[in-house]
């Protein structure tokens, strides 16, 4: 008698143990088809704001955390000296939350586009790294609608061509490097920060 208890009660906790791998089974499959529930570590936008800029509580500019501003008139335009493309795509990289992928970054990288979410999966629009002609290395723009703040564009310059190293003066500087519709921009030149 007590040893078919035994095996009765055995036979129920298999049962038990078999029914619970199969719910938990299902459910990441469901998990892996709907990604519509899907949350994330990172407020992509947030993070590359904050690695650009630092912003007080009542939304003001306090500092720029990254680049130059070369011309009076254009405060929102930064400049980044660098030797070349590879290390511009890497320090463009550093600026985006862990949840953005990127395809590996080489020597001859020309374009990377980063789509921005919230932690719900939410689309806050598109960055764009794309390469230049010398003396422009890259620029960094975002699609229209990226609610990114007290930036317009990020230019990564050849570290010999930086103002300090021509010869060139100013904040207010005038590097030579002529108008936007010039520099030789890969890219819709019409691209710019949304507000």
């Amino acid at each position: 008698m007590k040893k078919n208890k035994f095996l009765s009660l055995l036979g129920l906790m298999l049962m038990a143990a078999a029914l619970t791998t199969f719910t938990a089974c299902s459910g990441s499959d469901d998990d892996d088809n709907n990604k519509s529930g899907t949350t994330y570590m990172y407020d992509d936008l947030d993070y590359f704001q904050k690695a650009l800029c630092t912003i007080d509580d009542a939304g003001n500019l306090v500092s720029y955390n990254t680049g130059t501003i070369l011309y009076k008139d254009e405060p929102q335009h930064l400049y980044i000296g660098v030797d070349n493309i590879e290390e511009a795509a890497r320090i463009f990289a550093k600026w985006l939350s862990p949840d953005v992928k990127l395809p590996d970054i080489t020597p001859s990288v020309r374009e990377l586009t980063a789509q921005l979410t919230d932690k719900q999966g939410k689309p806050q629009g598109t960055i764009y790294f794309r390469a230049g002609t010398e003396p422009i290395v890259a620029e960094v723009t975002a699609s229209a609608g990226t609610q990114l703040k007290f930036i317009d564009r990020i230019t990564f310059l050849l570290n010999s061509a930086w103002p300090q190293n021509s010869g060139d003066e100013d904040l207010g500087i005038n590097t030579n490097l002529g108008n936007d519709g010039e520099l030789g921009i890969n890219g819709d030149p019409d691209n710019s920060w949304g507000r």
